[in-house]
């Protein structure tokens, strides 16, 4: 079984179009949100196919002027449904939300995550050591997944000192790639997810091929197997979402 560690499913015009083609092709899609009213749409259809995906409730940078991070909501959100986590949310250089309010978002979330005992996943572009310094402040408290990883090995080793692991896109299968690569073999396969960031606006309708091609390169990069990589990376996340005594959990 493969695992899409990022796919935006309330954004697509067909949710189960999306879901289905996904399962279909051996693929866990862990779905993350843009809002908790989005999120909570998302797990109503889930209910009414009866399927059970990992579903992450947060609100995204871009989407702070039209929703917050309401709690009552979220808490209702928790005793309905299975939520497997708090996301997508974290700090942005190039949103139009001023950092402070970002900052404040973060920190709601991350203390919500961390009363809840639930991982996160992090959206980060450019404000690393704002982000750095606030997770610095759950250290042990909070897990989670650091969303489009491109950095250097500097910050990567930053970010798994604290907890996270990393999840990558399919910019590994490009020929620019060579420098993320490297930081790659560093990091190690142990410390890794795969990922799309499938949203239908800028993807289209969703394409298995992305993150098997995706697996594949990264079989390449480690000299794995196809088996080894598959296994080594549901470990990863299912340790993330605290279901690691649990493969075949999901579905």
């Amino acid at each position: 079984m493969l695992y899409d560690a990022h796919v935006h499913a309330g954004m697509f015009p067909d949710f189960n179009k999306t879901i289905t083609c996904a399962l279909n092709s051996g693929i866990v899609p862990v779905c993350v949100s843009t809002s908790l009213e989005e999120c909570s749409l998302l797990l109503k259809k889930l209910s009414q196919i009866q399927i059970n995906l990992p579903v992450f409730a947060g609100v995204h940078p871009w989407y702070l002027k039209e929703h917050v991070f309401d709690e009552k909501l979220a808490l209702s959100l928790l005793s309905d449904h299975v939520i497997s986590g708090i996301g997508e949310f974290g700090l942005d250089s190039k949103c139009d939300v001023p950092l402070n309010v970002q900052i404040e978002a973060l920190n709601e979330q991350l203390d919500f995550a961390c009363g809840c005992k639930l991982p996160v996943n992090l959206h980060i572009r450019a404000c690393h050591g704002e982000l750095i310094r606030e997770l610095k402040k759950y250290r042990g408290s909070v897990r989670g997944i650091i969303h489009n990883f491109t950095f250097s090995y500097e910050l990567a080793k930053q970010y798994l000192d604290l907890g996270y692991i990393l999840s990558v896109g399919s910019v590994i299968c490009s020929y620019s790639s060579s420098n993320l690569c490297e930081v790659l073999k560093k990091v190690g396969i142990g410390n890794v997810v795969l990922e799309t960031d499938a949203d239908y606006e800028h993807t289209g309708d969703y394409d298995p091929l992305v993150l098997e091609k995706s697996y594949a390169r990264l079989g390449d990069i480690f000299k794995l197997s196809e088996q080894r990589v598959e296994l080594t990376l549901e470990k990863n996340l299912l340790t993330i979402l605290g279901k690691q005594d649990e493969p075949g959990f999901y579905c």
